[in-house]
């Protein structure tokens, strides 16, 4: 691209179309001018060129001439820009306001397949900010610097949330725990993202080492398939806490399905006939574990 061509790019990549970004730029370099020698100048015809200069006013974009001499003058872009966003906020406010009224409540217990990494890493973000009680997520260093913010705004919120991670981190009010080694661990082809909201939606997802494409990654709110997820971090995350021998395991107490009782678990006991538990807490200090060997050990754990 040329130097002219990439801020034209840029502009339509705003939503603005071809001719109104070349008129844009032009008076960014050569105002005022009248629409008559810009068309000239870009080689457009001047009614289309007058046409693209009163939508460009009706957007914020440029100043016209109240004198009658017709010339013009660009906003200047940060002025521009800064609308722009006000305006798009206000957009998405309003759709989204409207677009709540259709969407069903509740969820199903479908796995969902997503195949874009973007999409991957905006439904975690979504995923945390609704969270309200626990998440436990299994982090590489690529996706757990890419939701780093989120984590710590989670948390800040008052959730409880356990990371595994794999390289000294912190995230903000979040109890990290640094899994074995340095990046992500070696012979695993890619960046891997395992996350599990109050027990009742999970995401996991294979991403290619710079998070640009997808391996695999499925998403669910099925409660069942979502506790079951939840406890599989739960035990990830008190195995690596012991492992790492620096009493850890302490601030992880009562993270497993039964003990937190997550909404999920409650949605499941609803969900399932006869589905009863005991909602009995843990003992203070005590590290819950749902399946134990005799010297009170997490069975299964490698």
């Amino acid at each position: 691209m040329t130097t002219t061509q990439e801020p034209i790019q840029a502009l339509q990549d705003l939503g603005f179309t071809g001719l109104e970004a070349q008129v844009y730029v032009y008076l960014l370099r050569h105002a005022p001018a009248t629409g008559y020698r810009i068309s000239h100048a870009i080689g457009k015809p001047t009614a289309n060129t007058y046409k693209a200069l009163a939508s460009l006013a009706d957007q914020g974009a440029v100043l016209l001439d109240e004198g009658g001499g017709g010339a013009a003058r660009a906003v200047p872009p940060a002025e521009l820009l800064a609308g722009l966003e006000r305006r798009a906020g206000q957009r998405r406010a309003a759709a989204q306001a409207a677009l709540d009224e259709l969407a069903p409540g509740g969820g199903d217990d479908r796995v969902y397949a997503l195949k874009d990494s973007r999409q991957v890493l905006e439904r975690a973000r979504a995923m945390l900010a609704r969270a309200r009680q626990i998440v436990l997520a299994d982090l590489f260093p690529a996706v757990f610097d890419a939701l780093l913010d989120d984590l710590a705004a989670c948390a800040a919120r008052g959730v409880g949330v356990t990371v595994r991670a794999y390289a000294p981190a912190a995230a903000g009010g979040a109890v990290v725990v640094q899994g074995a080694g340095r990046g992500a661990p070696g012979g695993w082809p890619g960046q891997q993202l395992s996350l599990v909201v109050d027990g009742s939606e999970h995401l996991l997802a294979l991403l290619a080492p710079d998070l640009q494409s997808v391996h695999q990654a499925v998403w669910s709110g099925s409660a069942f398939l979502s506790c079951l997820q939840h406890n599989h971090l739960a035990m990830e995350l008190l195995v690596a806490a012991r492992d790492n021998d620096r009493g850890a395991e302490r601030p992880l107490a009562g993270i497993t399905v039964l003990a937190a009782d997550p909404p999920g678990l409650r949605r499941l006991r609803a969900q399932v006939a006869g589905g009863g538990a005991s909602d009995a807490s843990p003992e203070p200090g005590h590290i819950d574990c749902d399946f134990q060997d005799p010297d009170g050990n997490p069975k299964g754990a490698s």
